[in-house]
């Protein structure tokens, strides 16, 4: 059983504000630039917070006609940092993004 909800991932265009923003809540990510290609994956235990820093280090572009877009899924209350890095592993094993420099999680240890 996953540890996100069967079905397609919500999206928002950063530049435009269309689609949903994301909630302040856990979750997997993907970036996905004009021509719809995935160029990032990542999990965070904060989907809101981590948009705006991807957006200030410019990993997200905004700038317009860019057709940027962020797509992301909301964990449920069994997840656990440890799980969700594992699910973010495996996708970005399966899907190669440009911009990951790691196999998932840069390393760090999961958190309790």
């Amino acid at each position: 059983m996953s540890i996100y909800k069967a079905g397609r991932p919500w999206k928002f265009d950063p530049t435009t504000g269309a689609g949903h923003r994301p909630p302040n809540s856990p979750g997997e990510y993907r970036m996905r630039d004009g021509s719809g290609c995935i160029t990032y994956i990542g999990e965070t235990n904060d989907l809101a917070r981590r948009m705006r820093e991807h957006i200030r280090s410019g990993k997200l572009p905004t700038a317009q006609g860019c057709g940027s877009t962020l797509e992301y899924m909301v964990a449920d209350g069994r997840s656990t940092s440890r799980t969700r890095r594992e699910h973010e592993q495996q996708s970005i094993e399966k899907h190669h993004p440009t911009l990951n420099r790691s196999k998932g999680g840069e390393g760090r240890p999961a958190g309790k």
